[in-house]
């Protein structure tokens, strides 16, 4: 199934979509929010799932989904964290102040090395720290792209990479939605980014090799709560620093050329 956020309040109001991204209905009548779902995901996901089929046959009310209308997946994670490489360390990172798909980023410098990094991340479910068996299962699966800085503008060096922004797809879905291109953490999928009107960068295979290790290693000794984000990236062939008015757009597609997750589509721009 597939699951999105319409902006409304804090939290957002849950909907299911349509597989093919045309229309929605409200999931208010099992559960208000995502993360409300998440809490008890083995009671509501059924009943969504219900409800996500019975979208697909028109038997129940529905209206026009337009992705411009989305929060993040996901407004207030418990917890994100950032994998670097296919078999990299795992970072936190600040989790909240996701964008939503639409949302403009706002940078305070376009001389500090903009640069996009569009990638994969995963929404995990409760599990316990350290413990293979029990590790934290894979919930949802959706799209993110973080915007950074690369270098201090006012010494004109080089330095840590820092994070000015990171958003997610229009819609998270279940793993089962992606089907045979899903193994365990990764998308046998390219993940496609362009910029403004320039020839689409395709980025490696999304996902790490051991997508669960990489969610042990996030909860470390601790239970991982309901809800935590475990993003991973997809380095493209050719990096591009970003100016203001450039608008960045990040997407994956099936075997069919469908949408996937639908796309996440930015405009940088200047604070203020």
């Amino acid at each position: 199934m597939k699951l999105a956020s319409l902006m409304h309040g804090r939290d957002g109001r849950l909907v299911v979509v349509s597989r093919d991204l045309t229309r929605a209905t409200d999931a208010f009548p099992v559960v208000p929010t995502l993360q409300a779902a998440l809490d008890d995901w083995d009671r509501h996901a059924p009943r969504l799932g219900d409800l996500a089929e019975a979208l697909e046959h028109g038997s129940v009310p529905s209206f026009r989904f337009h992705e411009h209308d989305c929060a993040a997946p996901l407004p207030r994670a418990f917890g994100r964290f950032v994998a670097s490489g296919a078999a990299g360390g795992v970072a936190p990172a600040r989790s909240a102040g996701a964008l939503g798909p639409r949302h403009p980023v706002r940078a305070r410098d376009e001389a500090a090395g903009l640069v996009a990094e569009p990638g994969l991340a995963v929404i995990a479910g409760e599990g316990s720290g350290r413990a293979a068996p029990d590790a934290a299962p894979i919930r949802l699966v959706m799209l993110t792209c973080r915007v950074l800085e690369t270098r201090d503008p006012s010494a004109g060096a080089a330095g840590p990479a820092g994070e000015v922004s990171f958003s997610f797809s229009p819609v998270a879905v279940t793993p089962d939605e992606i089907g045979p291109a899903w193994h365990e953490g990764r998308i046998d999928r390219p993940l496609l980014c362009r910029i403004n009107q320039q020839p689409l960068q395709h980025g490696a295979v999304a996902g790490p090799a051991d997508a669960q290790a990489s969610i042990a290693q996030a909860a470390g000794p601790y239970p991982l709560e309901a809800g935590t984000i475990i993003a991973w990236s997809a380095p493209l062939p050719q990096v591009q620093s970003l100016r203001f008015g450039d608008t960045v757009r990040v997407e994956m597609k099936d075997a069919a050329g469908h949408s996937i997750f639908g796309a996440i589509e930015q405009e940088i721009l200047p604070l203020g």
